[in-house]
């Protein structure tokens, strides 16, 4: 069934926004943990638009990292990191990635994910994206350690981003104890099908896989013909937020301090 739920309706609130910055995978996963760690039973929800460089593929925190080609990634000059929250893989490269980090006082995780896909939905039908917010998804089925369930995009949740019946927009979650943090991938490019190159596979399942992405997956470019910039839909989420009356934002900048405070615990904690 698809619609546009209109279902989350936020009290008053002021959305803390760090603008679109390209960074690591290891430094990307540092700063959204660090935040998510270190908020306070009451604060304001914290957004954050990043990009990948170099390009990355991100583990669900269960995945294990024996399936990658780690020495080919690094030839080929792209990265690995694991990530804080759970789902499965996704090579970062040609999209806009977002975070949200916001109080569970406020939302639960279900209703930030439907709330999260009901904002870029109307985000994206305002920039001539003809999606759909589609629900009553089957649940994931248990993760399991095989390459052909490795990929984020062959598999849905409950409520995702659609084109057609191809997802768009990929999103993870995990929670803390003042916070959930929910990240999430949206394709701009068809890079990301990329991904069964460096999985330790046979050839038969590559193919598998493959065949799978292309066939669950759609990027923005392929929709109407435009290229769009990660900035244009950034800007259009900003005006979209702020058509809320209960938001207000406040523009933030990552200081240096706080990302090499980030690092320290990231690696401490997810880097062994």
């Amino acid at each position: 069934m698809a619609l546009y739920a209109n279902s989350i309706i936020l009290p008053p609130l002021k959305f803390q926004l760090y603008p679109y910055n390209q960074y690591t995978g290891f430094t990307n996963m540092a700063i959204d943990h660090y935040i998510a760690t270190n908020s306070e039973k009451t604060f304001n929800p914290i957004f954050r638009f990043y990009g990948w460089k170099p390009y990355c593929i991100s583990l669900g925190y269960h995945q294990s990292v024996n399936l990658i080609d780690k020495k080919l990634l690094k030839r080929n000059g792209y990265d690995c990191i694991t990530r804080p929250t759970g789902g499965r893989a996704i090579f970062h490269s040609e999209e806009l990635t977002y975070s949200i980090i916001f109080p569970k006082n406020i939302l639960s995780q279900q209703q930030l994910y439907i709330y999260m896909h009901e904002t870029f939905t109307k985000v994206l039908n305002k920039l001539d994206y003809n999606v759909v917010l589609a629900t009553n998804k089957p649940k994931l089925p248990k993760l399991k350690d095989l390459a052909t369930d490795y990929p984020c995009f062959t598999r849905s949740a409950e409520t995702e981003v659609e084109y057609d019946g191809k997802k768009i927009i990929g999103s993870a979650q995990k929670i803390y104890p003042n916070s959930i943090l929910q990240h999430g991938s949206i394709l701009i490019g068809n890079f990301h099908r990329n991904l069964s190159k460096y999985l330790i596979t046979s050839e038969n399942e590559r193919n598998i896989i493959d065949k799978e992405i292309k066939s669950k997956t759609i990027c923005l470019n392929k929709l109407n013909g435009k290229n769009i910039t990660p900035q244009q839909i950034e800007e259009e989420t900003l005006k979209q937020l702020e058509s809320d009356d209960n938001i207000s934002l406040i523009f933030k900048e990552l200081k240096e301090e706080l990302i090499k405070k980030a690092k320290k615990l990231y690696k401490k904690e997810f880097i062994n």
